[in-house]
């Protein structure tokens, strides 16, 4: 649960997430993983999952604000924004926030389908348990979307994410009209379907490349993307927070040169180390 603020080449640790304050109770870890922090009205907002091994059922998504986007962060009553059982989505972890068309909305899943649902003006509480929607099927997990234009774009991660040398993440997207899908790949077939387009697989010198945390634009116009990968032959160190540039089709898909991260040291933004 540390934070850690990094301007891509020269990070800087702050402090524990919640250091000094009460820590989320609705699940007995000692660890919270998957952060995304907004800033909403005059608060941030970090939503965060919660789990242990194995316990699919027990998983949950916290939610914590602060005044400053370097906390500490105040868990919203337990922690709780909802658990796996109350919403009917086993694994419920890996929470993604996007506002759109004036309405609030979390993406979540892992591995048993991506979701989506409306959260109250103040980001804190969904709106109705009982109203989430399906964007992806069983494949994925980690999932982040991103508008560009008339499109929005469904990136996530397919394969197993944490096996060292062994890892088979690999970084996916379809593409939609419409906030709440239909999500397609290139060929026409739906996410909800198990369908999708690689963008990233690993190469010689990273392995995993996957769950994507941002993508943003520079003041050039260009576009780059935050993942996370193993460095091959070094992965007994951990994952290393990489970011690359996006390229667009002139039918507007996404793609990385060479279809894996570069390897290149022409600048610092190629894929390198941000922080383990």
């Amino acid at each position: 649960d540390n934070l850690i603020i990094c301007p891509i080449h020269n990070c800087k640790f702050v402090r524990k997430v919640f250091e000094g304050k009460p820590k989320p109770s609705f699940v007995k870890v000692n660890s919270y993983w998957a952060p995304c922090i907004t800033k909403q009205n005059n608060l941030y907002v970090l939503y965060f999952a919660l789990s242990v091994w194995g316990g699919e059922g027990t998983a949950g998504i916290g939610v914590a604000t602060s005044k400053s986007p370097e906390g500490p962060f105040d868990i919203v009553g337990n922690g709780k924004l909802f658990n796996s059982a109350e919403v009917g989505v086993k694994n419920s972890i890996d929470p993604y926030f996007i506002e759109d068309n004036g309405k609030k909305y979390l993406i979540w899943g892992s591995f048993r389908g991506i979701y989506g649902i409306e959260l109250t003006t103040d980001g804190l509480k969904v709106k109705s348990i009982n109203n989430k929607f399906q964007l992806g099927g069983t494949y994925f997990e980690a999932a982040y979307i991103y508008k560009r234009n008339k499109y929005y774009y469904l990136f996530a991660s397919i394969g197993s994410c944490c096996e060292g040398d062994n890892s088979r993440y690999q970084t996916v997207v379809g593409r939609s009209n419409n906030l709440k899908g239909p999500y397609l790949s290139k060929n026409g077939g739906s996410m909800l379907s198990n369908q999708y387009t690689v963008l990233l697989s690993g190469n010689n010198k990273f392995i995993g490349p996957g769950h994507n945390s941002r993508i943003m634009t520079d003041k050039n116009g260009k576009t780059w993307m935050l993942y996370h990968a193993y460095v091959r032959g070094k992965s007994q160190n951990g994952r290393t927070v990489c970011i690359d540039e996006v390229k667009w089709t002139k039918d507007n898909w996404p793609y990385f040169d060479g279809n894996s991260p570069s390897s290149s040291k022409k600048s610092i933004y190629d894929c390198c180390y941000i922080f383990i």
